[in-house]
C-alpha cells in the first residue's frame, strides 16, 4: 500500500467531506443473486421471520456500520462503508473490504463513501437517506432529514480545507445535498434506536423534538473530534439523555488505513465516561436491560463482525471555529 503524500492527503480530505457517491452505489441494476424477497413477504403477512425472541440485538461493522436485529429476525443494515474509487491510485482509507452482508433493508444516512456503499450489501430494500415513517413487520423506522456536520470542533480545520480544495462551502445555506444528512430513529421489540449518522452538533429545535426519548443513541464521536469532538458528543448526549450510548466512526486498527484523515480512537471519550467495554461485535438488549442504565456508554471498540487483516498528518486547527446556527426559518418553502 502506497503512503500518503501531501497531494493525497489533500484529495483524500476533499473526497471525505465532498461529493463523493459511489458510481457503484449509484444504480440499483437487477443482478443475479441467490435470494429473494420471500423474507419480506413473510414479514407482511406474519409480521417477521421468527417467532419473537424477545431480544433486540446490535452488530458492529465497523464506522458508523451496524447491522440491528428485530425480535422476529428481520435484519436492518445502517451506512455500509468503502473506499472511494474517485481517489488516487494505491491511496486508501480502508485497509480492506466490508465483506458482503445479506440484509432485509438497508439504510444509508449520506452520500458520503464510508456511508454509502450500498454494493457491499445483498439487500432486498435500500432506504437511502429516507425521510418520513416505513413500517414492516415489527421494525418502524423514522427517518429525519438534517444536515451533515460541516464546522468539526476537533483537531483539523476540514471546513476550510474542503473551501480551499472544491471552492464550495459544506455549511448551509448553500451546501450541496451531499453536505445533507438524515437521522434513523429504528423502534422494534419496545426500544428506540437512534443512528446519528453524520448530523452537526446542533440541530435546531424541531429536530430535538422529533427525535424524542431513545433508549440507544449511536454517535460518531472519536478523539480527534472528526464529526462529533469529545465536547460536543457530551452536549449531545446529555440532550438525547440516552439510556445507552454507543460510539462509532473512530479508527480501529487494521481496519482502517493508520492517521487517514487524523483519525483517532474514541477510547479517551469513553473512558471520561461510566462505561462497558465490549468483548464481541454483538450486543444484545431488552427494554429490561436498557432501563437499568442512563447515559451508560457501551465501546465496542475494535470488536467487528468479519476478520481484521494487517501516514499521512493533517495541518492542526489553530483556532476552534463556531458552530454555525442552525437556520430554523423555512418559510421560503411555503406557497
Amino acid at each position: 500500500m502506497r503512503m500518503f503524500s501531501v497531494k493525497c492527503m489533500l484529495a483524500l480530505c476533499c473526497v471525505v467531506f465532498a461529493q463523493s457517491f459511489h458510481p457503484a452505489c449509484a444504480t440499483d441494476f437487477p443482478k443475479p443473486e441467490d435470494w429473494n424477497n420471500d423474507r419480506v413477504m413473510a414479514a407482511q403477512q406474519f409480521g417477521g421471520v421468527r417467532k419473537s425472541t424477545g431480544n433486540v440485538t446490535l452488530t458492529y461493522y465497523g464506522f458508523m456500520a451496524f447491522k440491528i436485529t428485530t425480535p422476529r429476525g428481520l435484519e436492518i443494515f445502517i451506512d455500509p462503508w468503502g473506499n472511494d474509487p474517485n481517489l488516487p491510485e494505491g491511496v486508501y482509507w480502508y485497509q480492506r473490504r466490508l465483506p458482503k452482508v445479506r440484509t432485509d433493508i438497508a439504510l444509508v444516512t449520506h452520500p458520503h463513501f464510508d456511508h454509502d456503499a450500498i454494493d457491499r450489501l445483498d439487500a432486498t430494500m435500500i432506504l437511502n437517506r429516507m425521510a418520513g415513517q416505513f413500517e414492516l413487520g415489527d421494525v418502524k423506522i423514522t427517518g429525519i432529514a438534517e444536515k451533515h456536520m460541516c464546522e468539526t470542533q476537533g483537531k483539523y480545520a476540514y471546513r476550510s480545507m474542503v473551501v480551499d480544495i472544491t471552492g464550495k462551502d459544506p455549511c448551509p445555506p448553500k451546501e450541496s445535498y451531499v453536505w445533507d444528512n438524515n437521522m434513523f430513529i429504528i423502534e422494534t421489540g419496545g426500544l428506540r434506536i437512534l443512528h446519528w449518522g453524520d448530523n452537526r452538533q446542533n440541530p435546531p429545535e424541531d429536530v430535538w423534538r422529533k427525535i424524542g426519548k431513545v433508549d440507544v443513541a449511536i454517535l460518531p464521536v472519536s478523539d480527534d473530534g472528526h464529526i462529533l469532538s469529545p465536547k460536543w458528543a457530551d452536549v449531545v448526549m446529555k440532550k438525547l439523555d440516552a439510556r445507552i450510548v454507543i460510539p462509532g466512526h473512530y479508527y480501529i486498527d487494521k481496519m482502517v488505513v493508520p492517521n487517514a484523515g487524523g483519525l483517532e480512537t474514541a477510547d479517551g471519550w469513553v473512558n471520561s465516561h461510566e462505561h462497558t467495554l465490549l468483548d464481541n461485535a454483538t450486543l444484545t438488549l431488552t427494554p429490561e436491560m436498557a432501563h437499568g442504565y442512563k447515559q451508560h456508554v457501551m465501546y465496542f471498540s475494535d470488536h467487528v463482525a468479519f476478520p481484521l487483516v494487517e501516514k499521512f498528518q493533517l495541518p492542526p486547527q489553530k483556532e476552534m471555529p463556531p458552530v454555525p446556527a442552525p437556520a430554523e426559518d423555512l418559510s421560503r418553502f411555503k406557497n
